[in-house]
């Protein structure tokens, strides 16, 4: 009996393992390993807003994207247009931090809840929610908006990156956005 138990036990670790090696189980895997990638772009990008790096900003998006606010106006197209806009960011949110600098800014983005689907081969879509903090001098942290980020992703040389994005504010705090962003 035992030796039927362990027979049968080893027949099915070989069945499993040649399920599991199928194609269709490849190809769920691999676009299990694009969400992740996916996923962790949106974060990347928190992180490079937060510290107004202009090089890790542009850095994941294509050369072509495109950054798009509410209400469909353009921000910025291109790397060197996303560059400039973190440079200007990085004077007024971050104290005029050097470039070379890695330091955080006024502000903090919480990317939760996201959204992929892998739509082909190299190209997806997503959305996901943000949740900007400032700092309200004085009164310390506090929520500045929520919003969502729309998105249209591409895979450029194995990387997957931002090729347009649609920063849409669903609701904020205007006096903390007038202090934040004011230019005095």
């Amino acid at each position: 009996m035992k030796t039927t138990l362990v027979r049968q036990s080893r027949l099915w670790s070989l069945l499993c393992l040649v399920l599991c090696a199928t194609p269709a189980w490849a190809d769920e895997q691999s676009e299990l390993l694009d969400r992740l990638q996916i996923m962790e772009l949106q974060s990347r990008y928190a992180l490079a807003h937060d510290l107004t790096d202009p090089a890790a900003y542009a850095a994941v998006f294509t050369a072509d994207a495109e950054l798009v606010g509410s209400g469909g106006k353009v921000l910025a197209k291109g790397s060197e247009a996303l560059r400039a806009m973190t440079l200007n960011d990085r004077k007024r949110l971050n104290g005029g931090a050097p470039e070379n600098v890695r330091q955080y800014g006024a502000m903090r983005h919480v990317v939760t809840n996201s959204i992929v689907d892998i739509t082909g081969r190299d190209t997806a879509t997503g959305q996901c929610y943000v949740l900007s903090i400032a700092n309200n001098k004085g009164h310390g942290p506090e929520i500045l908006s929520i919003g969502r980020y729309e998105d249209r992703y591409r895979k450029v040389n194995g990387k997957w990156l931002i090729a347009h994005r649609e920063i849409v504010s669903d609701m904020g705090n205007d006096a903390l956005a007038a202090q934040v962003f004011s230019t005095k």
